[in-house]
């Protein structure tokens, strides 16, 4: 039964190459968008600082294509890697914390004092009172 599974599973790899070897011939499609052949000089544009808004005016002006600025903004935001892990990057510990054992370490960060600021209010909120307001600058 295994190698009947087996067997099944190599004759449909070699069905499908040949049906990929079929459309082989087949043209590229042209991109579907009309900045794509201008991807560098946007890049670089906005590399220099340009705003989208200033990428369409110089596009009309100099090119002839008219495109909104919230074109370029969604081709280039599609385009664009993204940068997410490295912007939540954690900070690298400190090489003492490091050479301490965990429990020690555990024991350090709970005896670490926690710093809570005053929340600023605007208003003094007393049971079975009107609503003052605070004459204090907003701390308690």
């Amino acid at each position: 039964m295994f190698t009947n599974f087996i067997c099944g599973k190599v004759s449909s790899l070699q069905g499908n190459q040949t049906i990929l070897s079929e459309f082989a011939d087949l043209p590229t499609k042209p991109p579907r968008s009309k900045l794509e052949p201008h991807r560098e000089l946007i890049r670089e544009l906005r590399r220099k600082g340009r705003t989208y808004r200033e990428v369409a005016r110089l596009f009309h002006e100099r090119l002839g294509l008219h495109v909104a600025p919230s074109t370029l903004h969604s081709f280039v935001k599609v385009r664009a890697k993204h940068r997410k892990r490295t912007q939540f990057e954690l900070p690298p510990l400190e090489s003492t914390a490091m050479e301490l054992p965990v429990p020690d370490r555990l024991a350090a960060l709970k005896a670490k004092p926690t710093a809570r600021e005053a929340k600023r209010t605007r208003f003094d909120f007393r049971e079975n009172e009107p609503l003052t307001l605070t004459t204090h600058g907003g701390a308690r």
